[in-house]
């Protein structure tokens, strides 16, 4: 299987998203009650850290149809005659 990498400009949004991530990270460590540091990290992790892995999950998908498409076996066949739509009408009896 060949390896994919990503292009520089989803490579630096979703690093973007990942330092928006970890900020939003100190800021809640910052911002925890006495004793509640571990349970609100953990709670936020859970919802925006799902949120951050299904965006990159469907980043890579786009680039990986994007990559597909561009092959010249992806054209939908160009050796296919196309229907011809009938001259005359028929009708039914």
């Amino acid at each position: 299987m060949r390896s994919l990498s990503p292009s520089p400009g989803v490579r630096e949004l979703l690093h973007e998203k990942l330092d928006a991530l970890l900020a939003d990270c100190d800021n809640i460590t910052n911002n925890a009650a006495h004793g509640r540091t571990i349970h609100d990290l953990d709670d936020f992790l859970f919802v925006e850290g799902r949120k951050f892995i299904n965006a990159v999950l469907q980043q890579k998908m786009q680039e990986r149809i994007e990559q597909v498409e561009a092959t010249p076996e992806s054209k939908q066949c160009p050796n296919c005659k196309k229907k011809r739509k009938r001259t005359t009408k028929f009708r039914k009896r």
